[in-house]
Order: structure tokens, then sequence, then C-alpha cells
């Protein structure tokens, strides 16, 4: 068939397409890809790099920023350690650091802070220590050692020795119209005169 005698039916072809072409990429776009398969890129003001027998230890240093998809980890000093070109482990320092990552299109981003953050991509573990805090579905803990494993969504949290260094969490209560008390559900055992 000749579009070119056909002008409103290939405009409607052109539109039909490029509608077909948006909701793919707002299909993508809302879908969280999995990061762990993703390109980990590095900006930083200067870097090291060494190999020992256990691998490879790459030292980036100042206004250190790392993503990997949805996964942000910045500081002032990083330490990626590698094997047979497969990261073992990332070491944020700062003061804080910063990690954060979406774990699911429908929530809000995971986001922690610590003097240190130690990435355990085996154990697929985040040890948050001195100063930690985490911040996950509208609820905060803070303590002196916090550990978040990404695929459970788990937090253990450890306090320190003195009082101002205890494990804190703020809960945010949910609000819903079904939880607020109505008059009739009200205990009506009392007499009445």
């Amino acid at each position: 068939m000749n579009l070119q005698r056909y002008p409103k039916m290939r405009h409607r072809l052109s539109y039909t397409l490029a509608t077909l072409v948006l909701a793919l990429l707002h299909q993508t776009s809302m879908a969280l890809p999995e990061d762990s398969k993703l390109p980990i890129n590095i900006q930083s003001d200067r870097a090291s790099q060494k190999t020992n027998t256990d691998g490879e230890i790459t030292e980036y240093f100042g206004n250190v920023l790392m993503t990997q998809g949805s996964l942000k980890i910045s500081g002032d000093h990083i330490v990626v350690r590698s094997k047979n070109r497969k990261v073992i482990s990332i070491v944020a320092l700062g003061k804080p650091a910063h990690f954060e990552q979406q774990s699911d299109p429908a929530k809000a981003p995971i986001k922690a802070d610590a003097n240190k953050l130690d990435y355990r991509l085996k154990q697929d573990t985040v040890i948050l220590s001195d100063n930690a805090s985490i911040e996950q579905n509208g609820t905060t803990v803070t303590g002196q050692k916090i550990e978040y494993n990404i695929a459970s969504e788990q937090v253990k949290a450890q306090g320190g020795k003195d009082e101002s260094s205890r494990v804190q969490m703020v809960l945010i209560p949910e609000t819903s119209s079904d939880t607020e008390a109505s008059p009739t559900t009200e205990n009506n055992n009392s007499k009445q005169p």
C-alpha cells in the first residue's frame, strides 16, 4: 500500500507508532532494572589502583559518587575491592557517607548515612557504623551500628555504650479513615440516666 497517496492514513499510522513507542518507554522506565547487572560508574577528584594476591583494590578520593542503576553511594573516600573483575565490597567513608537504593518502584528509596558504609555484595548487606541511620518505608532507625540486608530489607541495629548512642526508632503511623474511631464503635456498656 502506498501511504503517499493517503496522507491521513500516514499521519494516523505515525501517531499510532509514536504512541506505542511512548507507552513502551513509559513501561520500561517504571520497572527498575536489576542494579547488580548494570555497570558501576564512579566519579572522584583522584583515584589509585593496586593489585595483590587477593585481587584489586581501587581507591577514590574527594567528593566521590558511585552509581549503579538506582544505587547511589557517596563519600569523601571509597575503596572498591574486586577479584577477577568482579566487585566484592565497597567501603565508603565520609562525615557522613551516604547510601541510597530504590528497591521497589511503588516505595520510596532506602536512604542510609554513616561515617563508614561497608557494602558486601556477596552477602547483599550494607553495614553502617559510627553515627548510623537508615530510613525505610517512613521508619527511621539510628544507632552506633546498623546492618541492612538489601534482599530481605531486614534491619538490625546496635547502640553504643553511652546513653546518647542507644538505638532509636521513629515509626510513622498509617493514617486511614478505617482506623479512626467513630461514635458507633465506642463502648456503650455504660448506663445512661
